[in-house]
C-alpha cells in the first residue's frame, strides 16, 4: 500500500471514529444508577428533595434516557437552557445557582475536531445535572424556592401546582426548553417593570438591586391568575387599586394595621357588604382595651354607642360586676350602626380565618398622613362610596341614591355580590409608577429585613 493510500485510509478511520455515534441507551443504566443515590449537589432541604423526586419521575417516563446530551454530543437544547441560566438575572435570580461553569468547563474540555464529544462517562451526571438545573430554576419562577410564611406567620400564600415532568418532557419534545421556563414568570405590569428596573440598575447603580429582587420573589408569591377584576392593596404604599386587566379603575388611600398588629397579608374573595354595621368587638381588644375601660366608667359604654348583648339578650352595663371575669366572658359588646361607629357605615367582607375585612372610618383626618399603620389589622378604606357603586354596579337597583340611604340607615343590612372579587393583599416596598419609575417605600412590618436575611442563606449548587 503506498504512502498515499495510507494516508487515506489513516484519515478515513479517524473520521469514522470522530463520527461514530454512542447509543442513548448506553447511558440508561449509569443514569439509573445516578437517580437511585442522592448525589452531593441536591440539596438537603425539604424542597432539593421534592426536586429530587420529580427528577426520578421524569427519567423514569423517559425509558433513562438522557434529556440533554444525544450520545456524546450536546444538543440545542442544552444552549437554550444554559442561556436561560444565564438570563436568569433578569429575573433576580442569581446565576450562580445554576451549573453554568461547570457545564463550560466540561464543554471547553471535551473539544474535538469533530466539534463537542463528552466523555461517556460523565454523560450521566451532567445530564442528570442540567434537569436539576432546569427544576431548579423552574420551582424558583413558580416560587417555590422560599415560602413567604419565614417572613412572618401572618403571611400566606396559596402553594402553586405545577406538573414540571409534563413541562419538560413538552420542552424536549417541541424544543422550547426557554419558553417552557419564561412561561412560568409573572406576567403582571408590576413584575415587568421591576424587571426593567433591575436592568437599569445593572448599568447604573443606585444600591436599590436587592429590594427589587425580593420584591420580585414577593410577585412570584402571588397567585399566578389574580382575576379579571381584582382588588389589590400594597400595605407598604397605604394604597388600594380596583384593577380591571393591567388598568386601574378606582385607587384610594387606605390604612392598615400597626406594626404589633399587623394586616394579614393574602388572597381570597369579597363575596358580601354590610350597609349600617354594627361593629362586634373583636376579643382581644374587648379585653385588652375595652373592658377594662368599662370597669372603671361604665357610662364609656353607652357614650359610645357599646350595647352588652348576653346569652339572653341585651344587659344593662350598670349591672355588672366588670371586675368578674366569670360574668364577663360569656358577654358580648357590639357597637350600634351609626356615622360614630368604628367601622364607619359599610364594609366590605371576604370571609378568612384572620376576621380582617375592609370598612369605613369616622376618623378621616388620618388619610393625611404619610405612614398609615394605626388599625388593629383591618382595612380602613378611603373612598367607600366608590368602592360600594363598584362591586353593585352588575346590579341596577343599588344605585347611588339607594347606596347612601343604606349607608346611612342604621340599620343593618346584608348585600351578597353577584359574583366573587378577588382581593389580594400584598406588601410591595418597590412599587412601579405609570412613568416606569420606581418608588422605594419605608418597610413598616421590617420585612425587608427578614427577607434580606433569607436571601442570604441561599446557595449555589456545589
Amino acid at each position: 500500500m503506498g504512502a498515499r493510500q495510507t494516508a487515506y485510509v489513516t484519515l478515513f478511520l479517524l473520521f469514522t471514529t470522530a463520527c461514530s455515534r454512542v447509543d442513548n441507551s448506553a447511558h440508561v443504566e449509569a443514569i439509573q444508577k445516578t437517580l437511585g443515590r442522592t448525589p452531593d449537589w441536591v440539596e438537603r432541604s425539604a424542597h432539593g428533595k421534592r426536586l429530587w423526586v420529580i427528577e426520578r419521575s421524569f427519567y423514569e417516563s423517559r425509558g433513562y434516557m438522557p434529556a440533554w446530551i444525544d450520545g456524546d454530543r450536546s444538543t440545542p437544547h442544552v444552549e437554550d437552557l444554559i442561556q436561560q441560566f444565564r438570563n436568569s438575572e433578569l429575573h433576580g435570580l442569581d446565576s450562580a445557582a445554576y451549573p453554568i461553569d461547570e457545564f463550560e468547563r466540561i464543554r471547553h474540555a471535551s473539544q474535538t475536531m469533530m466539534g463537542t464529544r463528552f466523555d461517556a462517562a460523565h454523560v450521566p451526571e451532567l445530564d442528570t445535572k442540567l434537569t436539576y438545573g432546569y427544576l431548579r430554576y423552574a420551582a424558583d419562577l413558580v416560587g417555590w424556592t422560599s415560602t413567604p410564611s419565614a417572613l412572618s406567620r401572618s403571611w400566606l400564600a396559596q402553594p402553586k401546582t405545577e406538573d414540571l415532568v409534563a413541562r419538560l418532557v413538552r420542552a424536549i419534545e417541541s424544543n422550547r426548553v426557554r419558553d417552557s421556563l419564561e412561561q412560568l414568570a409573572p406576567t403582571h405590569p408590576q413584575y415587568k417593570g421591576l424587571q426593567a428596573a433591575l436592568a437599569r440598575e445593572r448599568q447604573q447603580l443606585t444600591g436599590q438591586a436587592d429590594r427589587i429582587r425580593m420584591n420580585l420573589e414577593r410577585w412570584r408569591w402571588a397567585p399566578n391568575d389574580l382575576g379579571d377584576s381584582y382588588v389589590l392593596i400594597n400595605v407598604p404604599t397605604y394604597t388600594l387599586q380596583v384593577m380591571e386587566g393591567e388598568k386601574p379603575v378606582l385607587a384610594m388611600r387606605v390604612i392598615v394595621g400597626k406594626p404589633d398588629t399587623p394586616t394579614p397579608l393574602f388572597s381570597d374573595e369579597m363575596t358580601y357588604i354590610v350597609f349600617s354595621p354594627y361593629w362586634n368587638i373583636p376579643e382581644n381588644i374587648l379585653r385588652a382595651e375595652t373592658l377594662p375601660r368599662a370597669a372603671k366608667d361604665p357610662d364609656f359604654l353607652n357614650r359610645n354607642n357599646i350595647e352588652v348583648v348576653g346569652t339572653s339578650g341585651p344587659v344593662d352595663p350598670w349591672s355588672i360586676d366588670w371586675s368578674d371575669e366569670s360574668t364577663t366572658s360569656s358577654l358580648r359588646l357590639r357597637q350600634r350602626p351609626g356615622p360614630d361607629n368604628a367601622l364607619g357605615l359599610v364594609k366590605f367582607i371576604f370571609p378568612n380565618h384572620f376576621s380582617v375585612y375592609l370598612h369605613d372610618t369616622p376618623t378621616e383626618k388620618l388619610f393625611v398622613r404619610n405612614a398609615r399603620t394605626f388599625s388593629h389589622g383591618c382595612i380602613r378604606i378611603e373612598n367607600p362610596v366608590g368602592l360600594a357603586q363598584y362591586v353593585l354596579r352588575d346590579q341596577p337597583q343599588w344605585s347611588a341614591p339607594r347606596i347612601a340611604a343604606a349607608m346611612h340607615a342604621r340599620r343593618e343590612q346584608h348585600v351578597r355580590l353577584k359574583h366573587p372579587l378577588p382581593v389580594h393583599i400584598g406588601y410591595w416596598t418597590a412599587w412601579v409608577e405609570p412613568d416606569s419609575s420606581v418608588t422605594f417605600t419605608d418597610d413598616p412590618y421590617r420585612l425587608d429585613e427578614a427577607h434580606a436575611r433569607i436571601m442570604e442563606r441561599r446557595h449555589p449548587l456545589p
